[in-house]
């Protein structure tokens, strides 16, 4: 019962919010890094906090310097698998400039559910706008800023311009919320992976309801090597390095 239960929450959390060359500093303490054109990680998922292994994600990208694309795929495993498949893709599209990343396009499509996804539109008459629609059916529409993200997306952006708004609009295929990101500092990790020297960010929406922790690798182009991903319940799923493929900085 515990075991269906773990896989009921699990596509609950992800339904409801939906994870280079090394370091560099600017002078104020603030870490980017250059982006290799190509790389995945795998991780291990887990119910909570050292809590029960009910699958895997696979996170990807390529780049060709002007537009990107990155996926993250998540299924269930073992047990949880017998009990509940969850085979759950994210999709993001966009540009990259001198302020990063500019979604384009962010898709979420999952086994026996109606494809969901947020078009952005930076140059509309009335303004920039992002429409969330499922199927064909617009849900919502929001006003978008400069530096405003979709919920993949932002796994890039943390480290590749060292310092994001005070306040931006993550978009994700259900609604957007506008969330507060902290950089949390350096600290040393140990997941499945290896050790790693990591910066902590995390972004957190007024009412609670987007709740997201990233560890970013600094000595592999900063990506995340662990992920917290929650919602506005006490549940969260926690992504945890297996695998890093990416070119290490000369």
């Amino acid at each position: 019962m515990f075991r269906t239960v773990t896989c009921i929450t699990l596509m609950i959390i992800l339904s409801g919010m939906f994870p280079s060359l090394g370091r560099a500093d600017d002078g104020k303490g603030r870490v980017a890094s250059v982006w290799p054109e190509k790389g995945a990680v795998d991780y291990r998922a887990s119910y909570g906090e050292g809590g029960l292994v009910v699958g895997q994600a696979h996170y990807s990208w390529t780049h060709d310097g002007e537009k990107y694309q990155m996926q993250l795929a998540l299924e269930t495993t073992g047990m949880a698998a017998a009990l509940y498949r969850l085979d759950y893709v994210q999709l993001s599209q966009g540009d990259i400039g001198e302020n990063g990343l500019r979604p384009l396009r962010f898709d979420v499509t999952q086994l026996g559910k109606t494809p969901e996804v947020a078009l952005f539109d930076w140059n509309g008459e009335t303004g920039a706008r992002v429409s969330i629609r499922r199927g064909t059916k617009e849900r919502h529409n929001f006003e978008l800023t400069p530096g405003d993200q979709d919920i993949l997306s932002i796994w890039r952006q943390m480290g590749h311009v060292g310092k994001l708004p005070d306040n931006l609009l993550v978009v994700a295929n259900k609604n957007a919320r506008r969330a507060r990101v902290v950089d949390l500092g350096d600290v040393d990790l140990k997941v499945p992976a290896g050790r790693f020297a990591t910066r902590h960010f995390n972004a957190r929406s007024e009412d609670g309801k987007l709740k997201i922790d990233f560890w970013l690798a600094k000595s592999h182009h900063m990506v995340p090597v662990r992920a917290i991903l929650g919602g506005d319940k006490s549940d969260t799923l926690v992504l945890e390095a297996i695998t890093v493929r990416v070119p290490l900085p000369n």
